[in-house]
């Protein structure tokens, strides 16, 4: 039997469970290709596994770690089906994740890349406003870049100064009120964007010139000579400065500016994890980066509880 009707096979049992499986079906379909041009038949072979695996793009040990993980769900399948077939062992996947440090960005980069956008091609177009302000949705509500581009007009209440995710992450819908500045910004961006034509009839909050919806695709291209027009064009803790590090930057901020104020930041983290649409707060902590700012005001407000403590 081919591989490729091995994988189908699998693809459709888990996804009759309610498993989307959408990335692992993708790298399944590839290990299947890879075998049959390799003219490999069952039983499973091991070798072959980590030959493949050893192919991942990045040649990190993370994606092969991966590939490896992906193709032992299979082969545990397989071998649920046809006894012969073996399992790929545990030892042999290695670690699949690790937390790599995102970047933050410092105000004058937020800046400095908000005027990139603007001089984004073309000079007369609607794409370098979408891209500056998707850029403003992400630093100044925390939004995550696949809830930005999604946005319908629908979803924006300009006069009650809200927006509605709709099937994001962790819920089926969640209100998110936005800063008085932002606000303004979408104001002006549906005032040019009312002057395309194209662009009149569609339904989609943040547009490209064709009249389509902007994609993740496009937004992360449009980072990337971003990225060089800025100087953030190298890895920084091993990666690229990402869209995502706007989210993890607008919670270190927005716990910075709660040290600044001198309030209880333990006391406000649970209504943040809800603003950004966290059904554990720990998911919330796990956007908390030790940037100096941090770590000054921390320790210093550390400082006054020892002092109160001595006074007692």
């Amino acid at each position: 039997m081919k591989w490729s009707v091995l994988v189908a096979q699998y693809l459709q049992a888990r996804r009759d469970l309610g498993y989307a499986l959408t990335v692992d079906g993708k790298i399944l379909e590839q290990f299947a290709a890879y075998a049959q041009s390799q003219n490999e038949r069952m039983p499973m072979n091991v070798e072959l596994v980590q030959q493949w695996a050893r192919l991942a793009p990045s040649n990190s040990e993370i994606a092969i770690a991966r590939r490896m993980s992906i193709v032992r769900a299979f082969s545990k399948y397989l071998h649920s089906v046809y006894p012969d077939s073996v399992v790929v062992p545990v030892n042999l996947v290695g670690h699949t994740h690790r937390r790599l440090p995102p970047f933050i960005f410092s105000q004058r980069q937020v800046k400095a890349c908000l005027e990139a956008a603007s001089n984004l091609l073309p000079c007369y177009g609607i794409r370098p406003l979408t891209i500056r302000t998707m850029l403003g949705l992400l630093v100044s509500s925390g939004l995550r870049p696949g809830e930005a581009i999604r946005l319908k007009q629908n979803d924006i209440d300009i006069e009650k100064g809200t927006l509605t995710i709709q099937q994001s992450k962790n819920w089926h819908r969640r209100i998110v009120p936005l800063d008085s500045s932002t606000v303004i910004s979408l104001k002006k961006y549906y005032d040019v964007r009312e002057l395309f034509e194209p662009l009149k009839h569609s339904d989609g909050l943040l547009l490209m010139d064709s009249g389509e919806a902007l994609t993740i695709e496009a937004a992360d291209h449009a980072f990337k000579i971003i990225r060089k027009c800025t100087n953030l064009d190298c890895k920084v803790n091993g990666r690229y400065p990402r869209l995502y590090d706007f989210r993890h930057t607008f919670v270190c901020r927005r716990i910075q500016a709660w040290y600044e104020a001198g309030l209880d930041v333990n006391a406000f983290m649970p209504k943040l994890s809800h603003y950004l649409g966290h059904k554990r707060i720990e998911n919330t902590y796990w956007y908390i980066n030790a940037t100096p700012e941090l770590m000054k005001l921390a320790a210093s407000r550390f400082e006054e509880y020892c002092a109160q403590g001595d006074q007692l």
